[in-house]
């Protein structure tokens, strides 16, 4: 009976462990589970599915910015932008360019490096028909530093430098040319792949972000500079217009742009709103919209300027202005005769 009893329980034992074994595998397995509590990090790690985890907040930024950016840069993504009729010697035009940072892959910056060469050589024309006379050098690309050594009589100088990076984006804020007291975001272009989605990017793939880099840091710079008695003073509400594309738009309207209700003379279709800025940006702060440091950093910033703005100032001067605009019937299809 002894004898009995002892094979009994070790059967049991060995029972009660391979059912603690399944256990343990099917609960690892279940789909619910290796998604949440479980699930390893935007790094891979875990028992889920690294494709299918969305992390909510990227601690490194793939992208760093500069505004206002120097023209060299602007010339670097595409020459035509610089010189000839494009040359803008007015102080209140300001260019912004997105590079790429340190955080990404030697793989990455190849590829950039790649498609920015097929695209100059396939669209970009770098030679013009007008005079060499007045159409301006093109800016120097390097940072140079001169060194002369003589043995002698006869002196050798050599200068060396870093080639200036080719930004991933570039965009222009300028002054309205139709209207007074206005401003235009104009030029945005990025030489990213729209279609490429990527979840851990702020607006779902790296040409977006690269493009909502561009309109914050160019909406930080006009509302960080101060008001001149010289030129247009400076304002938000409705003081920004932009002609927004497809993807553009989306962007735009994140950050508290509105739509136009009526066509006016400079064809734009968005509109700077105080208001709802405020609210979007608050938005992007607190909750995971802006995915980024650097994006929360740039809402922190720009939220603290607009709260600084006196709301019935802004809505009254741009009433004003509204009204002192006059009202002239558009034909958009004017230049297609």
């Amino acid at each position: 009976v002894i004898s009995r009893l002892g094979t009994m329980n070790a059967a049991a034992g060995t029972l009660l462990n391979t059912t603690l074994l399944l256990s343990t595998l099917l609960l690892l397995c279940h789909p619910n589970v290796s998604s949440g509590a479980f699930a390893g990090s935007n790094s891979g790690g875990g028992f889920g599915d690294a494709s299918s985890q969305k992390p909510a907040f990227t601690a490194s930024d793939r992208f760093k910015a500069t505004c206002p950016a120097e023209i060299g840069s602007i010339y670097e993504f595409d020459p035509n932008l610089v010189g000839g009729a494009n040359t803008n010697d007015d102080d209140d035009v300001t260019w912004v360019a997105v590079f790429r940072s340190n955080n990404n892959l030697p793989s990455v910056m190849i590829k950039d490096e790649f498609l920015n060469a097929m695209r100059l050589a396939t669209t970009v024309q770098t030679t013009t028909t007008t005079d060499s006379a007045s159409t301006p050098p093109p800016p120097n690309d390097k940072i140079e530093t001169a060194s002369s050594s003589s043995n002698g009589s006869t002196t050798t100088t050599t200068t060396t430098g870093i080639k200036v990076p080719k930004p991933v984006a570039i965009a222009k804020l300028s002054p309205s040319t139709t209207f007074p007291n206005r401003w235009i975001i104009e030029t945005m272009r990025c030489n990213l792949k729209k279609e490429d989605t990527d979840p851990t990017c702020d607006g779902q793939s790296e040409h977006a972000e690269a493009l909502s880099i561009c309109i914050d840091e160019l909406i930080l710079h006009h509302l960080s500079q101060p008001s001149s008695s010289s030129g247009p003073s400076r304002g938000f509400n409705g003081a920004i217009r932009t002609k927004a594309t497809l993807v553009s738009g989306i962007l735009l309207e994140d950050r508290g742009f509105e739509e136009v209700t009526e066509l006016r003379e400079d064809m734009a279709t968005h509109v700077s709103c105080l208001d709802r800025s405020m609210e979007r940006y608050a938005e992007r702060i607190v909750t995971t919209t802006a995915k980024t440091s650097g994006s929360r950093d740039r809402a922190l910033k720009i939220l603290s300027c607009l709260g600084r703005l006196d709301r019935v100032e802004e809505t009254e001067r741009f009433r004003e202005e509204e009204d002192d605009v006059e009202e002239e019937e558009v034909n958009p299809w004017a230049a297609w005769k």
